[in-house]
């Protein structure tokens, strides 16, 4: 006959269990956290009459004129200083993989030279922040690259969910509860936080704060505020808002093609992509078509600019893209499917609804490549 255990082991039992289910549990979660990376500690809340005094300063006398001491009910932090990485910092340049989440290998291939740090809090005290992020490349092509990088990506611009334009520099783009600020080599990145309100409160407080301040840091920031070359010469016409990426390495994927600026178009129910590629000059355009008519499958079409190839363009398990391409002067423009529209097993019908047809492309590619330059 089995013998029933006494209350005090099945109490002391039961408490060894319950023990060794929490070291357990503590244990997967620092491991978890070790995995995923450990969140960041929450901003310590401010003080009210926190920007009695003006507000906090800048040190780092390179970058101080950017900020603005206050703006929107905030102003800098007076009890917290910015940190500073990169060319003439304190910081390396390395750090700044902890700060963007190990994407520093990313802002290195477009070229970040410096990042600067700093941070903004409530005159009226509590938990919200805004954070800034100013970074300085080596290029305005880089910082403008890494700038339709945030706002487009490898993304669709026609998508809801992509930052709306707003006013500020060479362009600017608002979030929910962050922003985007370009000008010249410059690319600010601007997060407004408050962990105590949930995300429709969070955008309807951050659009009270945010677009200001990205408006005056725009007219702050030094350098030109004209798109590079390649993406100013993009048809404006039918362009999707914020519709550019602008990319800094080969085009395309195709080695010796250089860097250029894709646009993004809608026509009804149809979409399509721009090519922009603008080199130095017309040696250097046509080299840019000779490498593209080497491309397997590609073939010479006639009757279109200065000569024009067309091609087929894969990448991955994604359907090929049909493209056409022409000379004028020094710049190469291409005319393309959209690639977020398709998928594999469309039928001829569904394709024909959302692509042009290579004489859709042929037309607009021949406006192109004889119309004045914008």
């Amino acid at each position: 006959m089995a013998h029933s255990a006494s209350p005090a082991w099945s109490t002391r039992g039961v408490l060894l269990a319950g023990a060794l289910t929490a070291a357990l549990a503590v244990g997967c979660g620092k491991k978890e956290e070790e995995r995923m990376g450990a969140p960041p500690p929450p901003a310590p809340a401010a003080k009210p009459a926190a920007c009695a005094g003006g507000g906090g300063t800048i040190s780092d006398a390179a970058s101080a004129p950017f900020f603005p001491r206050t703006i929107g009910g905030f102003c800098l932090d007076p009890n917290g200083a910015e940190k500073t990485f990169g060319e003439s910092a304190p910081l390396p340049l390395d750090s700044i993989c902890d700060m963007f989440d190990g994407e520093c290998e990313i802002y290195k291939g477009f070229g970040v030279r410096r990042v600067v740090e700093a941070r903004y809090v409530s005159g009226a005290g509590g938990s919200a922040t805004v954070d800034v992020h100013l970074s300085k490349f080596g290029s305005t092509e880089g910082a403008y690259g890494m700038f339709t990088k945030r706002t487009v990506g490898d993304g669709d611009p026609a998508d809801e969910a992509t930052p709306r334009l707003i006013e500020g520099g060479g362009a600017a783009a608002m979030g929910v509860g962050n922003a985007y600020l370009w000008r010249g080599q410059y690319l600010a990145e601007i997060t407004y936080n408050d962990e105590a309100l949930a995300e429709a409160a969070l955008k309807s407080s951050s659009e009270k704060v945010l677009p200001g301040l990205v408006k005056e840091m725009g007219a702050k920031l030094p350098g030109e505020a004209t798109l590079p070359p390649a993406a100013a010469t993009l048809p404006k016409d039918n362009m999707i808002p914020l519709g550019i990426r602008y990319e800094t390495k080969d085009v395309l994927g195709v080695d010796g093609a250089g860097p250029g600026a894709f646009g993004y178009y809608k026509e009804v129910d149809k979409r399509y992509r721009v090519l922009s590629v603008v080199r130095g000059d017309v040696d250097q355009a046509k080299d840019v078509l000779s490498t593209l008519a080497k491309q397997p499958g590609a073939s010479r079409e006639k009757g279109i600019g200065d000569g024009a190839v067309r091609l087929m363009h894969k990448e991955g398990d994604s359907p090929a893209t049909e493209w056409i391409f022409a000379r004028t002067d020094k710049t190469v423009y291409g005319v393309g499917d959209e690639a977020r529209v398709l998928r594999s097993g469309m039928t001829a019908d569904e394709h024909a609804k959302v692509t042009l047809t290579k004489e859709e492309k042929s037309a607009r590619l021949k406006k192109l490549v004889t119309s004045p330059a914008p």
